[in-house]
């Protein structure tokens, strides 16, 4: 007979114990997009952009702008103060009565011939010499009384677009292990299925700042491009960190150029920077409570619009995109759908499909901050 043991413990019992689990599975791995949900969601772009005549693996949008009210001398030398003729780089913006601005120098266009204008100098202020390549801007137009109409350029409109690309996840669960009762899974079959959609996301949201557009061919996949592929226009430089003048400087190219940016997509790093930028009495005042401290910044307010900080995991930490959300999001050409597949063998199969486009319109309505 075995020894006896009083009293008996959890030592001296060998008889093997029930475990003690949860019967919830936690996912740690982050599956949020916050590009895509402050850009409207999947299909947000499909209000904004007013797209007609139904479905297209290419996405396409017109723009157009009004004509430019700057150009530049091109005379090949300096002209004098009493020069009446002006050659520019493109006189067909210009026409008879326009109010011309150099330096501070104000000249009437009285008549144009091939890219010379010939003006009435010191219309208002004094005249002055000015050096080859100095720009000109025009100011206002004052037409002669009873003059014959005269022709000016018109702008050409332009086609912007991108291409959907198709993203994949293929679920096979064995018949057995499906039939096995488990902790925290009703179903594995149903659990996996469920997985599919959020691992997804995260790959939308990855190509949202990384995508190449690529038109596709029968061996090479369709892909959409990236913010990358149209932001291009106002670039800011920042050296290792980004600064407020950095962000005010981005805003007001956009501003300049007719556009109003209202989000910042922000890396966790990058948001921590900008909140420490702020996060100083001496720019602002902010309510005491008595068992919290520090802040959390949401919206910085610019002289160029107030600008919603969005802070994506996702971001690089090089980058941070300004953009107008009215101007930028996202197509569905095919939901995320699950779909049954044929099984060859003892198991369960299917997959997770869906098809999308990021459409980005007026790149000079936008702004970048870049390294």
């Amino acid at each position: 007979m075995a020894p006896l043991d009083s009293p008996i413990t959890s030592y001296s019992d060998t008889t093997p114990q029930k475990r003690v689990i949860t019967d919830v599975i936690d996912l740690i791995d982050p599956t949020d997009a916050p590009g895509v949900e402050a850009l409207g969601g999947l299909d947000g772009a499909s209000s904004k952009f007013r797209f007609v005549n139904g479905k297209s693996t290419k996405m396409e949008w017109l723009e157009d702008t009004h004509s430019p009210l700057a150009d530049a001398i091109n005379d090949g030398s300096n002209i004098n103060n009493s020069q009446v003729t002006i050659t520019v780089d493109d006189a067909s913006i210009f026409q008879p009565g326009h109010i011309i601005l150099c330096e501070s120098e104000q000249m009437w266009v009285s008549s144009i011939s091939g890219e010379v204008l010939t003006v009435t100098r010191a219309y208002s202020g004094s005249a002055a010499t000015h050096a080859d390549n100095t720009a000109i801007t025009i100011v206002g137009i004052a037409r002669l009384e009873g003059d014959d109409s005269d022709a000016v350029a018109f702008t050409d409109r332009s086609v912007g677009s991108n291409y959907t690309q198709i993203f994949h996840q293929e679920i096979k669960v064995s018949r057995t292990q499906n039939q096995i009762s488990q902790y925290g899974i009703p179903e594995e079959f149903e659990y996996q299925s469920n997985k599919a959609v959020p691992q997804l996301m995260r790959l939308v949201e990855k190509q949202m700042y990384l995508g190449a557009r690529k038109a596709g061919s029968a061996t090479a996949p369709r892909a959409f491009g990236g913010l990358g592929t149209f932001v291009t226009d106002n670039t800011v430089d920042f050296a290792s960190a980004i600064t407020q003048a950095n962000i005010e400087d981005g805003m007001e190219a956009a501003y300049n150029d007719g556009g109003q940016p209202d989000i910042a997509l922000v890396s966790p790093a990058n948001m921590q920077v900008i909140k420490n930028l702020y996060d100083s009495s001496s720019y602002l005042r902010i309510e005491r409570t008595e068992d919290t401290i520090g802040m959390v910044i949401q919206n910085v307010m610019t002289p160029f619009g107030e600008l919603k900080l969005v802070m994506d995991r996702w971001a690089p930490a090089d980058k941070v995109y300004l953009l107008d959300s009215e101007r930028a999001g996202f197509v569905t050409y095919f939901p995320f759908t699950f779909e049954p597949l044929a099984k060859v063998g003892d198991y369960e199969r299917g997959e997770v499909v869906g098809e999308f486009s990021l459409c980005v319109k007026m790149d000079k309505a936008h702004a970048v901050l870049t390294t």
